[in-house]
């Protein structure tokens, strides 16, 4: 029996992947299988479903909020989480206290019993599981990786709406190596029926989303981007699109809240930039968003998780403008996958050989955040990873 969150966390941690990152032949069939056991609870609530490579968790924070203030009850799931495992089953505005989430999710691992599930379908399951049992209006639901064959894509009811904010080259060791087979994945949580907000953006990869949608007869409306000028720049395509995507679930111009941004998003902690941005897209976006507040290079903490080099490599141009002093420590992220960091000593002497000028590897996580903190630059950035930030975050807030 659960008695603790350090519990549940343990409890979990069984049921991380600890082998090949992603099995050849993957399929949703074990987990609908589970699902269909449970009584199908992914179709129980109506879904809002959120699709994207950049910007999809606040898209689903904004199009939450939104919801809220209409006056729903919300659902909300995120991956991966920030701050707690409990923000993957967020209710009426927020996660779920502890007593509770450990008392359901005691409940529901003596359903899971001997099902051979992932860490990741199992907190997929148990949310939506959640949402059904505590009968919420609307879950709002973030894909992991892709969305054809994400396991929130058990998700299939005519009446859901689906969200696509910017889509780029990410995950393409999993997802193909070109636009237009990324966008293919994302498109792959459109269903008959379903209604579609999709974000203007590279006009290749809005093509495949439509001609996917028409193909399925799902209706598709393109979102300009646009929001409160309180907003970073980025935030902006974000928010501008979860307003459509609250829109298509009422059925009427929902009202104007802005709601928070999820937690490692341009967050200052502890005079911290906190930024999770992990592929060359997001750190673009995150680099206009500072130019815009007047912001210049500083001394940034960075690594990625183990990945092409070409990726690595394009991410540490793109990261390049906005460092005066790099710190690369090593980490592991466990959770959906157990995964590594580049090692710190590679990442390092890839970025002096693309220009870095001054650039120092940390022992570990502890001696990079002092190294980082004593800088005498006036930003001081940590980004590269959601779970880099994660795991600094901790140690700034402890």
């Amino acid at each position: 029996m659960l008695t603790s969150l350090d519990g549940a966390v343990a409890a979990l941690d069984r049921f991380v992947p600890r082998g090949a990152r992603f099995r050849a032949g993957y399929s949703l069939d074990r987990l609908r299988a589970f699902l269909a056991g449970l009584g199908d609870p992914q179709h129980r609530v109506r879904v809002l479903h959120v699709a994207g490579t950049s910007g999809k968790t606040s898209t689903a924070y904004f199009a939450r909020a939104a919801l809220a203030g209409a006056g729903l009850r919300t659902g909300l799931t995120v991956s991966p989480h920030i701050t707690s495992v409990t923000e993957r089953v967020q209710v009426d505005g927020g996660p779920l206290p502890d007593a509770e989430f450990v008392a359901l999710l005691d409940r529901f691992l003596g359903l899971v019993g001997e099902h051979e599930l992932t860490y990741f379908e199992v907190l997929t399951a148990f949310a939506f599981w959640v949402f059904a049992e505590l009968g919420v209006d609307v879950a709002v639901v973030e894909t992991g990786v892709g969305g054809l064959l994400d396991c929130t894509n058990t998700a299939t009811r005519a009446d859901k709406v689906c969200a696509i904010s910017d889509i780029g080259l990410d995950h393409t060791e999993v997802l193909g190596s070109t636009l237009p087979e990324i966008a293919a994945q994302k498109a792959g949580i459109i269903h008959p029926g379903n209604r579609v907000v999709l974000l203007r953006q590279d006009p290749v990869a809005e093509s495949v989303v439509l001609a996917h949608a028409r193909s399925v007869g799902a209706a598709v409306e393109l979102v300009d981007p646009g929001g409160p000028a309180a907003l970073p720049l980025f935030q902006r395509r974000n928010w501008a699109l979860a307003r459509a995507a609250a829109r298509c679930v009422l059925g009427a111009e929902p009202p104007d809240v802005v709601g928070d941004a999820p937690p490692g998003r341009l967050e200052e902690c502890a005079g911290v930039l906190l930024d999770g941005a992990h592929n060359p897209q997001k750190i673009d976006a995150l680099r206009a968003s500072l130019a815009e507040r007047g912001v210049g290079p500083g001394a940034v903490l960075a690594n990625l998780l183990r990945a092409p080099q070409e990726k690595v490599d394009a991410a540490l141009r793109a990261l390049l403008p906005l460092t005066t002093h790099l710190v690369v420590p090593g980490f592991s992220a466990s959770g959906d996958q157990w995964r590594r960091s580049t090692p710190a000593p590679e990442l390092a002497a890839r970025a002096r050989e693309l220009g870095f000028g001054s650039v120092q590897v940390a022992g570990d996580l502890v001696e990079a955040l002092a190294v980082l903190r004593a800088r005498p630059e006036a930003l001081k950035l940590v980004t590269g990873s959601l779970h880099l930030v994660a795991q600094v975050r901790t140690l700034l807030v402890a």
